[in-house]
């Protein structure tokens, strides 16, 4: 019975502290997550634009 008290006790002393540790993480991993987002978009409007549609009607030359 003492084992399941000092059990008891030593996880709702230790809870806090693992939820902070978790909230953590999450709001690294959503940061990491909203920068690659970012990353991403920026990325998309540095790809040079050589199509086809905007060698139509260009001179030679």
């Amino acid at each position: 019975m003492e084992f399941v008290a000092i059990a008891l006790f030593a996880a709702g002393a230790l809870a806090p502290a693992l939820t902070r540790l978790l909230d953590s993480v999450a709001y690294r991993n959503r940061a990491n997550g909203k920068a690659e987002i970012i990353r991403a978009q920026h990325a998309a409007r540095e790809v040079p634009g050589h199509t086809a549609s905007e060698k139509r009607g260009k001179r030679r030359g």
